[in-house]
């Protein structure tokens, strides 16, 4: 793709801040040397915050025209990201949070992957650093998005690039807290989603992270939508099917072997797309879920022997030694044996 020439659209990127003196100026200057050059930068400040965010901000507006601070009396991120959204005059929108990082190509990337492939709502994968560290995943195909949805956010709001024209139809819910898993979970089925294949951002892990603070809320928005978003995904679906899936997501033992296959089934079914990373976390799910349905016994050992090859994966000889020992000592999850065994697996594996 040709940088900066006059028939290359114009990206706003909303950028919401608060409280983020130490984080802020790494952010905009991430975006200011984005190799993508047609580009505005719309920072909407809010103007509870306590520290110098907003003066940094003011500082690098006077330095370089791009740069739109806005400045709104106190609110939630989403109404921020909406007011970015309505003062924006690009034909995408690109969002970003206060304390991450841009990889200098992730515009330009994300854009001609677009173009190539027809999806209008992108997002990437990410490296994480500062208090946690490692790459995190995202599915590439916009089936594999949908399928993963029902778990987890499945494109990263900071590393998404949305055609305007969907941003400003489709605004955040400013009641919720986890308005942008709400509103993926709404429009999927309208819009072509995809994740560029590659790391075009790094988030930074610290404890005032929103999440973190607001974790309760967080979880119990994402059941809320996660339900409605399963029966609106497959309409034909019973309410135990969509029970059996909300105990994988939550992480919650099954109540019956009966229960646990239906459980598996499910997460076979989402499994089948032509993304194998997808297919593994769904495998490693259905493992998960055994291991914490251990107390049912040995029934629970053979129910998972039954589904597992059906994940076409090869089969782990040593974690299915491990689950059958738990099974037949009728674990229940976080108990102290079992509490103690992952100990001393966890110690030899490192060995």
């Amino acid at each position: 793709m040709s940088i900066g020439l006059p028939d290359d659209p114009l990206i706003s990127v909303v950028l919401p801040v608060y409280n983020r003196e130490r984080y802020v100026a790494d952010t905009i200057q991430s975006i200011l040397a984005q190799t993508y050059a047609p580009l505005e930068l719309i920072v909407v400040v809010d103007d509870g915050s306590t520290d110098g965010s907003a003066r940094i901000v003011r500082e690098f507006a006077a330095r370089d025209a791009r740069i739109h601070p806005l400045f709104l009396s106190q609110g939630s991120q989403w109404r921020a990201r909406n007011a970015g959204v309505a003062l924006s005059k690009g034909e995408y929108i690109a969002h970003m949070d206060d304390d991450d990082v841009a990889l200098p190509d992730r515009l330009a990337a994300q854009l001609d992957w677009m173009r190539r492939t027809g999806v209008e709502i992108c997002g990437g994968n990410i490296k994480k650093f500062g208090a946690e560290n490692g790459l995190m995943w995202f599915p590439e195909t916009h089936q594999a998005i949908c399928h993963e949805l029902l778990f987890r956010i499945a494109l990263f709001l900071p590393t998404a690039l949305i055609r305007a024209d969907i941003a400003r139809a489709h605004p955040y819910d400013e009641s919720l807290v986890y308005s942008d898993y709400a509103m993926l979970t709404q429009i999927a089925h309208r819009y072509r989603l995809g994740n560029l294949p590659q790391i075009v951002l790094k988030s930074r892990y610290h404890p005032q992270q929103i999440h973190v603070i607001h974790h309760n809320a967080f979880r119990d928005e994402q059941r809320r939508y996660s339900l409605l978003y399963f029966h609106a995904l497959f309409p034909d679906a019973t309410a135990e099917d969509a029970r059996a899936c909300a105990h994988v997501t939550d992480g919650e033992p099954l109540a019956s072997p009966a229960d646990l296959k239906r459980a598996g089934t499910w997460l076979v079914r989402l499994a089948q797309t032509p993304d194998r990373f997808l297919c593994r976390q769904m495998a490693n799910r259905w493992y998960v879920v055994c291991r914490r349905s251990a107390h049912l016994g040995l029934g629970c050992y053979r129910v998972y022997r039954q589904i597992a090859p059906q994940f076409e994966l090869p089969p782990d000889r040593r974690a299915h030694q491990k689950l059958w020992l738990l099974c037949a000592l009728r674990l229940k999850a976080g108990s102290r044996l079992e509490s103690w065994l992952k100990l001393v697996w966890n110690a030899a594996r490192r060995q």
